[in-house]
């Protein structure tokens, strides 16, 4: 009997032994499976097929919902596709399951932004700086809520600090300029946008407000040039007919005429008489 039981024992600690491996090596497989999704779905985000990255996070999730980083990931390509709501739906959840992870708060933030909520958003970049203080990307973000605050001076106190972190951020850069315009410091927009150029050719929207912000410097350079003044010369003057002695003459000349006229009449008279 003893025997029989310590069999039974044993069958039990194998089977709980057995289902435990069963239980690691399915785990293992979901995550191995999450895994080779996420990495297809970054490879297709990076290619620019964001629809297609979408599908396989959502495979990539549904073998692993509680990697942190798929929610993060996932709401990254909703922002780029400005599905702003989404995005904040993603954030919360990686919020919800790494309340110490200042990524959620601050790319939360940045999508509330984009969806009109400043307080909201304000709030969770807020969070962000005090569990990573002087944060460049959440400064930037932050930078930005006041940005459409019209609290410009605020927006630049904090992209300065994010710049200082990371000066080449040409997000940080382009957005500063912006706050420059603003608040009419043409010259300091001019200088972030041309760094803004320099470091990525291709952005035209940074050289469209170049030539805006040069037209606010130089505005004479703009307008039609202005033709030199030249003497204008003064007109001939024309003389005067109706005076009184030009009167005088006239009415004698007429006067003139009419004894001539009689007198050329008598003679004319005479002659037919003889």
């Amino acid at each position: 009997m003893r025997t029989n039981s310590i069999i039974r024992v044993l069958a039990v600690v194998f089977l709980c032994v057995s289902h435990g491996g069963t239980m690691l090596a399915q785990k293992k497989g979901e995550a191995s499976s999450a895994t080779e999704h996420a990495n297809k779905a970054v490879k297709l985000a990076q290619e620019g097929a964001l629809d297609a990255a979408i599908d396989e996070f959502n495979k990539a999730i549904e073998a692993n919902p509680k990697d942190t980083r798929l929610y993060i990931d996932r709401g990254g390509v909703f922002l780029t596709m400005r599905k702003f709501q989404e995005a904040a739906n993603d954030f919360g959840k990686a919020i919800e399951l790494a309340p110490k992870d200042v990524r959620g708060y601050s790319l939360r933030g940045a999508a509330l932004n984009e969806l009109n909520q400043p307080d909201a958003a304000m709030s969770d970049l807020n969070k962000a700086l005090e569990l990573k203080a002087n944060d460049p990307q959440t400064l930037e973000r932050r930078g930005y809520v006041f940005f459409k605050l019209n609290s410009f001076e605020e927006a630049l106190a904090d992209y300065n600090k994010a710049l200082e972190q990371n000066p080449n951020s040409t997000l940080g850069l382009s957005r500063r300029a912006d706050a420059y315009f603003k608040t009419s410091r043409f010259q300091e927009a001019k200088a972030d946008l041309q760094k803004v150029i320099q470091l990525r050719p291709e952005d035209f929207s940074a050289q469209d407000r170049l030539m805006q912000v040069n037209a606010r410097l130089a505005p004479a350079a703009t307008a039609a040039p202005v033709a030199a003044a030249t003497a204008t010369p003064r007109p001939t003057p024309v003389p005067k007919l109706m005076t009184r002695e030009n009167i005088f003459i006239a009415i004698g000349a007429l006067i003139a005429l009419i004894i001539a006229g009689v007198i050329v009449g008598k003679l004319m008279t005479t002659r037919r008489s003889d």
